[in-house]
C-alpha cells in the first residue's frame, strides 16, 4: 500500500533540481520559518512555526500534505495569493476522505493554540483550502482547516474553504476565544458532526465564546448533523453582516444557529434563500440568543417539521427589524415557530408572511411580545439579473423600514452595495431599492453641509455654492411624515430651519430626513434632533 507513495516521493526528489524549465518542489517537516520559495510545497510530517518566527507562502503556491498532517502555528502564518494566483492548500492522495472515522485522504489543517501578544497577525489572502479533515482525539476533532484556541489575531479574505469535514464542530473553521475576521470568503461542501451524538456545530465555521467579523461571505451547500448548517454561534458576539446563505442543511438552524449569546453587535444585511432543516429553524434557529437582526431577507427557506424560516427555544428573544421573511415553509409555523412562552422574539418594521397570526408552537400561540409596524404582503422581489431579491419599484417593502440613531454601526450600504437609505426611510430586507430620478438626475450627499448634527432647535442648511433657479427643500421625520417644505431662491446659498416655528414638529425628538432638489442633482442628508 505504501509502494505508490514512495514512487511519487522519489519523482518529486528528482524534480526537486532546478533544471531548466522546471518548477522547484520543496519537502517540510518539523520547524519551520521565512519564505518558502517553492512552486509546490510537500507537507511530508507535522509542522511547527515557532513563537515569534513566520512561516510564508508566495502566491500560486501548491501546498500538499502527503499524509494526515498539520501546521502547529506558534507564531504567525503569511499566504497572501492573487486573484489569478492563489496559494492552494490540499492532500496529495485524497481516497479514503469519506471515511469519518480516520484521518485517510484528509490533512490536519492549521492549528493555533494561545495568542502570543507579540506575535505578527496570520494573514491568508486569496487562498484555497480543501480536503482538511479534523478526526484526531478529543480538541482534534474540531475545525478541519483551523482549530483555533485563545488566538485572535487571524484575518482571512477572498479565500475559498471546500470539501472540509470536522468529526465534531466546525467543518473549515473552529474557534474558542478567536477574535478573527473573516471576509469575501467562500464556503462550499464542508460538513461537520455524526448521525448520533456528538452532533455537530457549524457545518462551515463554528464559534465558541468569541467575538468575530464575518462578511460579505458566501455559504452554499454546507451540512452539520446538529445546529447551524453554515455558521454556529455560542457564546459569541458576532458581526454577521451581508453575508449570503444559499442551500445549506441542518437539524436545526438550516443555515445558522446562534446559541446561549447576547450580543452587541448584529446580524445584518444578509440573505438566506433555500436553506433547509430536519427539525427546527430552515434558515436560522435561535437557542437563548438575542440578537439584533436587521436588514435580512429570509425567504424559500423550509423545515421538514417545524419553523420554515425562523425558530425560538430557551428564552430566545432577538429583535428583527426591516427585514422580509415570507416564502417560507414548514409543517408547522412557515415563516417563525416559538417553542417555549419565554421566548419573546420582538418584530419592528418587517414584512412577515402570515403576520403573528400565523406563528407556531406554544410560544407563537400565546405571542406577547412587540410586534409594531409590521406588513403582510408580496415582496415584490424583481427575481432577476444578479441580485434576484432586491426590489421592484412597487415593492411594499420601500421606505418601510425604520432607522434609529442610536444604532451603533448602522450600514451605510446594502448587499449589493448601494447606499442604504436611497429614499426618505431605508426599506424592509437585505437590498435599498435605488431611486430612478432619470439620466440627467442623479442622488448625491456630500456637497451639502448641514449644521450642527444632532441638533437642538435651529438648522443651518449650507448649498456651498449658490443657484440660477430654486431649489426645494422637503423635511420628513423618522415615521416618513412631511413636517416642513421651502424654497430656496436664487441667489441664497444657505436656509435656517427653526423646527420650533417653521414645522409641525412641536417638542419631538429624534431623526429627520432633508431632501433637496438641486437642477441636476437630489442631495438626501439625515440628521438627529435632541
Amino acid at each position: 500500500m505504501k509502494k505508490p507513495l514512495i514512487v511519487f516521493l522519489l519523482l518529486i526528489l528528482l524534480l526537486n533540481f532546478n533544471f531548466p524549465g522546471h518548477s522547484q518542489t520543496i519537502l517540510i517537516q518539523g520547524t519551520q520559518s521565512g519564505l518558502l520559495e517553492a512552486d509546490t510545497v510537500l507537507i511530508a510530517g507535522n509542522v511547527t512555526v515557532p513563537t515569534g518566527e513566520q512561516l510564508k507562502f508566495k502566491a500560486g503556491t501548491m501546498v500538499l500534505a502527503t499524509g494526515h498532517f498539520r501546521l502547529d502555528v506558534n507564531g504567525s502564518i503569511s499566504a497572501i495569493g492573487e486573484p489569478g494566483s492563489p496559494v492552494i492548500f490540499s492532500v496529495a492522495d485524497t481516497a479514503g476522505f469519506s471515511n469519518h472515522e480516520n484521518g485517510r485522504g484528509g490533512w490536519d489543517g492549521f492549528h493555533f493554540n494561545g495568542n502570543d501578544p507579540l506575535a505578527d497577525s496570520s494573514v491568508f489572502l486569496f487562498c484555497r483550502f480543501e480536503y482538511g479533515k479534523a478526526t484526531g482525539d478529543s480538541l482534534e476533532k474540531m475545525g478541519g482547516i483551523f482549530n483555533i484556541r485563545d488566538f485572535g489575531k487571524i484575518s482571512v479574505s477572498n479565500c475559498t474553504f471546500t470539501n472540509n469535514y470536522a468529526y465534531h464542530w466546525g467543518g473549515a473553521i473552529f474557534a474558542e476565544s478567536g477574535d478573527i475576521s473573516i471576509s469575501h470568503s467562500i464556503f462550499q461542501g464542508n460538513v461537520c458532526g455524526q448521525a448520533a451524538p456528538p452532533y455537530g456545530y457549524g457545518g462551515a465555521v463554528c464559534f465558541r465564546h468569541s467575538r468575530p467579523d464575518i462578511s460579505y461571505c458566501e455559504f452554499t451547500g454546507n451540512i452539520s448533523t446538529g445546529i447551524g448548517g453554515a455558521i454556529s454561534l455560542e457564546y459569541t458576539d458576532a458581526m454577521v453582516t451581508k453575508n449570503r446563505f444559499f442551500e445549506n442543511f441542518s437539524g436545526l438552524g438550516g443555515a445558522m444557529g446562534y446559541l446561549r449569546s447576547a450580543p452587541d453587535r448584529m446580524v445584518e444585511g444578509n440573505l438566506f434563500v433555500n436553506n433547509s432543516c430536519l427539525f427546527f429553524g430552515g434558515a436560522i434557529a435561535f437557542i437563548k440568543a438575542s440578537p439584533l437582526v436587521l436588514h435580512n431577507t429570509i425567504t424559500d427557506n423550509q423545515s421538514s417539521s417545524y419553523g420554515g424560516a425562523v425558530y425560538c427555544n430557551d428564552s430566545a428573544a432577538p429583535v428583527i427589524i426591516n427585514t422580509i421573511i415570507c416564502g417560507n415553509h414548514a409543517g408547522e409555523g412557515a415563516q417563525l415557530y416559538i417553542w417555549d412562552i419565554l421566548s419573546a422574539p420582538e418584530f419592528y418594521h418587517c414584512n412577515v408572511q402570515g403576520g403573528k397570526e400565523a406563528f407556531g408552537g406554544t410560544g407563537g400561540i400565546g405571542y406577547h411580545s412587540a410586534y409594531i409596524n409590521n406588513i403582510d404582503s408580496l415582496p415584490g422581489f424583481l427575481n432577476n439579473g444578479p441580485h434576484p431579491y432586491s426590489l421592484q419599484s412597487n415593492s411594499p417593502c420601500i421606505n418601510k423600514g425604520m432607522f434609529d440613531p442610536g444604532w451603533i454601526n448602522y450600514p451605510d450600504k446594502d448587499l449589493s452595495e448601494n447606499p442604504r437609505i436611497s429614499g426618505i426611510l431605508p426599506d424592509m430586507g437585505a437590498y435599498e431599492y435605488q431611486i430612478d430620478l432619470g439620466s440627467d438626475l442623479h442622488i448625491v450627499s456630500a456637497d451639502i453641509n448641514v449644521r450642527p448634527n444632532p441638533f437642538s432647535d435651529l438648522l443651518c442648511i449650507d448649498l456651498g455654492r449658490t443657484y440660477p433657479v430654486p431649489v426645494s427643500l422637503s423635511i420628513f421625520d423618522g415615521r416618513g411624515i412631511l413636517v416642513h417644505e421651502a424654497v430656496i431662491y436664487p441667489g441664497a446659498q444657505s436656509y435656517r430651519w427653526n423646527c420650533n416655528i417653521n414645522s409641525t414638529t412641536g417638542n419631538e425628538r429624534g431623526i429627520f430626513i432633508l431632501t433637496l432638489s438641486l437642477p441636476d442633482s437630489r442631495v438626501t442628508k439625515v440628521v438627529i434632533r435632541n
